[in-house]
């Protein structure tokens, strides 16, 4: 293959990542990164070789952000760091060499030579790509999920009128109509006729209707400004459980200052160290209506052990009372566990040095009833790596705590919240996302307010 061919291929890759690494500015990319891999697949017959190549480029620009955070996380021990997310390139890299693979040997044995329909296979082996990566490419380390924050659709939550078919058609059919738009002008750049500009201005129309559609104003919920957040590691002051709680009450003392309306104070993911809250009911106290001047609700993330597991819990404490905790379902991976293959005495040592990784819970997702609705808990990676939800309240708001300080200044963060956004399109539900860097009230509609307006 000519060196114009392989930077093609490589500029391809490199447009595939740039939507997602700043999302903010060049969201519109998107559109176009299929065109060159598209446009070679008729004057080149790509191979496994092509398909890894271009693979390691996609997932070493994607996954960037991720290898820092286990290099970090591992220490001293940072090149084992390295190693890991050089080898997740190489794996994850694996598969679309196959798919190219694949695809090549489907167009010789059926001696494909018809440029339209070799363009229609490739299409849809990028299709099958990107689906893989959604949802199964993590499978090797012990569960059923895939990364969902590289799926194309993910950028263009900055433009939320973009994904209005999104609850009407689903993301799989909103995929296919992004993916004809380049394919459309792939076709119009190879045949230079008005039945290619057809087909591109028909694939261009369902866009264009949705960035002109005029989408109604959703009234927000009666709740909404009585709801705030205190997006604040407690337990970054002093680990003395006494402390932390009159420190955190001094907080809220202050909030209800500058918010007199408020009713409910939420802080994000492991806001707290302390792990045994259910034992310290005089402590809460200093949470009730005598100490604050009002009753309200506390909502924040904190671990605890049960049964002889450690769990990642939220905790809703009202007027100083503990309600409800529940347990997280879904554990990350490294930052929460190993997978089984992982699970040895020197990752452990590495990545675990209290010897205490997440268990994933079986409990029920529970309800809060708090300003006279009911919310329903997601903590961090289950909003995030649940396509569907997993609750039967399907009319409830959500309340997501998420712990995003490993990401500090990084991309991710903010792909965080666009699939936030995503999910409160695709789910058609309102959601309460607090982190330590945004605190979100985000509509049906994807618009995002700051909670502390």
């Amino acid at each position: 293959m000519k060196k114009s061919d392989w930077l093609l291929l490589v500029f391809s890759a490199v447009l595939y990542a740039l939507p997602f690494l700043w999302s903010a500015h060049v969201w519109w990319l998107i559109f176009i990164f299929p065109i060159p891999l598209l446009y070679l697949t008729r004057i080149q017959n790509l191979s496994f070789m092509h398909g890894f190549v271009w693979g390691v480029i996609v997932f070493l620009l994607h996954l960037s952000g991720g290898i820092c955070v286990v290099t970090r996380l591992a220490g001293e021990s940072w090149l084992i760091g390295v190693l890991l997310g050089m080898g997740m390139i190489l794996y994850q890299a694996l598969f679309p060499a196959i798919i190219f693979w694949c695809t090549a040997i489907i167009i010789r044995f059926f001696q494909l030579q018809s440029p339209a329909l070799r363009l229609c296979i490739w299409l849809s082996a990028l299709a099958l790509f990107i689906f893989w990566t959604d949802q199964y490419c993590m499978w090797v380390f012990g569960i059923q999920e895939g990364y969902p924050l590289m799926h194309p659709l993910l950028p263009l939550a900055q433009q939320p009128c973009l994904l209005v078919l999104l609850p009407i058609i689903g993301k799989q059919l909103l995929t296919m109509l992004l993916l004809l738009v380049p394919a459309s002008f792939v076709l119009l750049i190879w045949y230079k006729n008005y039945r290619g500009l057809f087909l591109f201005e028909s694939a261009c129309v369902p866009w264009l209707l949705c960035s002109l559609m005029h989408v109604p104003h959703i009234q927000q919920p009666n709740w909404y400004r009585k709801i705030k957040s205190l997006p604040w590691m407690a337990h970054s002051c002093v680990d003395n459980p006494v402390v932390t709680i009159k420190v955190v009450g001094n907080q809220l003392k202050k909030i209800i200052a500058q918010y007199p309306e408020v009713e409910v104070v939420v802080m994000p993911e492991s806001a707290f160290n302390v792990s045994n809250f259910e034992y310290l009911p005089e402590l809460l106290q200093l949470w009730n209506a005598y100490h604050l001047s009002k009753p309200i609700h506390v909502v924040f993330g904190t671990c605890r052990a049960k049964e002889d597991n450690y769990y990642n819990s939220l905790h809703w404490v009202s007027n100083g009372v503990l309600q409800k905790c529940f347990d997280k379902k879904h554990a990350m991976l490294i930052t929460e566990r190993l997978s089984d293959w992982m699970d040895i005495d020197y990752m452990r040592t590495i990545y675990f040095k209290s010897d205490l990784s997440i268990a994933r819970s079986s409990n029920n997702r529970t309800q809060l009833h708090m300003v006279a609705t009911d919310f329903v808990p997601y903590i961090c990676s289950e909003l995030f790596f649940n396509h569907v939800p997993d609750d039967n309240y399907c009319q409830a708001p959500i309340i997501a705590i998420v712990n995003d300080t490993l990401l500090e200044g990084s991309y991710i963060q903010n792909l965080l919240v666009l699939l936030a956004r995503f999910r409160a399109m695709q789910w058609q539900r309102d959601i309460v996302y607090v982190s330590y860097t945004h605190s979100l009230f985000i509509n049906k509609q994807g618009i995002g307010k700051e909670v502390n307006d």
